[in-house]
Order: C-alpha cells, then structure tokens, then sequence
C-alpha cells in the first residue's frame, strides 16, 4: 500500500483501504470550495492531503462562527460516518490544497463491511466533536484587545 498524505488514509489496513480505493479520487481543494452546505444531503467526503477546511456554525441572523478546522489529520463528513446524511454545519475549504474524495454512498457501504474502518473514523468524528466543544468554549470566554 502506498503512503498517504492524509493521516487517516494511511492509519487504515490495506482490508480497509481496499474497500475504499477503487472510489477515491485526487482532487484539488480551491479556496473557498464548499464540500458541506447546512441541513443538506452530503454527497462526498473529502480526506484533505494538504490546506484545510473550516466548519462553521451559522447563526439564524446568519452570523458564521468557525467552530472547526480539518486538515491533513482528518476528513469531512463526519455526519456520515455517524449514520446522518447531512450537517447543520457549513465546511469550505479555507487553505487551499489537494485530497481524495469519495462519494458517500461508497463510504457508507465500506463502512458497514469494516468494523475497524467504522471504529476509526467514528474516533475521528468523537476527536472533531471535542474541537468543537473547545473552540465554542474559546468563542465565548476569548475577548480580543482592542474590540
């Protein structure tokens, strides 16, 4: 198996990446390149190699509140891997860079062939979850100097 950039990738048996290979496909992440719009269906999961993507909270007065960031450690669509189909949140691609993306229909049936592709990424969805909570903790007690 070949090395990979992306963190998770490379974690995986060559069993499990096996199930996902023959579905990912390189892609070029361009800056401000949506891959997850709030409370609609998520098509693909990217596994960013280099740059990163913000997840941002949007507020009902359309206030956007970042609340996560994904990088090379990790991968979008976590409300896949957690048996959801959508998100509330907004991910875009805030650094440009390059990944692998697969649709999630595919990642959905090499999950439910792999336990230990569905432990791993579901670790990852739990270590994005604790950001998360961290950074909504920073957002409400930070004050900038100055403002």
């Amino acid at each position: 198996m070949a090395t990979h950039r992306n963190k998770l990738l490379a974690l995986l048996t060559p069993e499990d990446f096996g199930l996902l290979e023959p579905n990912l496909q390189a892609i070029s992440l361009g800056l401000r390149k949506s891959l997850e719009k709030p409370n609609k269906r998520i098509e693909a999961v990217y596994f960013p190699e280099s740059g990163f993507a913000s997840v941002v909270a949007i507020q009902s007065s359309k206030t956007e509140v970042e609340v996560g960031l994904i990088g090379r450690e990790g991968m979008t669509g976590v409300a896949v891997v957690l048996g959801n189909h959508r998100s509330p949140h907004a991910t875009y691609i805030q650094a440009a860079g390059t990944g692998q993306c697969i649709p999630a229909d595919d990642l959905r049936r090499a999950l439910r062939a792999s336990l230990s592709l569905r432990d791993l990424l579901t670790k990852f969805a739990l270590a994005l979850g604790v950001q998360t909570t961290h950074t909504a903790i920073c957002n409400a007690k930070a004050r900038l100097a100055g403002c």
